[in-house]
């Protein structure tokens, strides 16, 4: 039982971000390419917060939408008169800096080894 809702929820989070990219790849036509530099950034303030300072998993999740939106708002204004290909290689230059700073910040982030002890069950316990 375990394993199926594992796969339940990961399959959720997936719907949810090709939803969002639907959104604004298919019915706006701008080229992003942003959206994991978010999805990132939401998940281990998520995380963070639950795993280092005990918070409950659903006020963790508050605080990583509310911080990917932030994040979302500052990075677009710098790309807010950006068009065709030079918006999508604003957008996966976003990218590119939060994945190494998720990578190379081994004192945060764990770097490649991840984030240990975070079970998904925790919202359920």
């Amino acid at each position: 039982m375990e394993y199926l809702i594992h796969i339940l929820v990961i399959s959720g989070i997936y719907v949810i971000l090709t939803m969002s990219l639907n959104l604004i790849v298919g019915y706006t036509g701008l080229p992003a390419l942003g959206h994991a530099a978010f999805s990132c950034i939401g998940a281990y303030t998520s995380a963070l917060l639950t795993l280092r300072l005990g918070l409950s998993p659903w006020i963790g999740l508050i605080a990583g939408i509310f911080l990917a939106v932030i994040t979302g708002l500052i990075s677009s204004f710098p790309a807010l008169r950006l068009k065709g290909d030079y918006l999508a290689l604003a957008t996966l230059g976003f990218n590119v800096i939060i994945y190494g700073i998720a990578k190379n910040w081994v004192e945060l982030t764990r770097g490649p080894m991840g984030l240990p002890g975070f079970h998904l069950f925790l919202f359920w316990g």
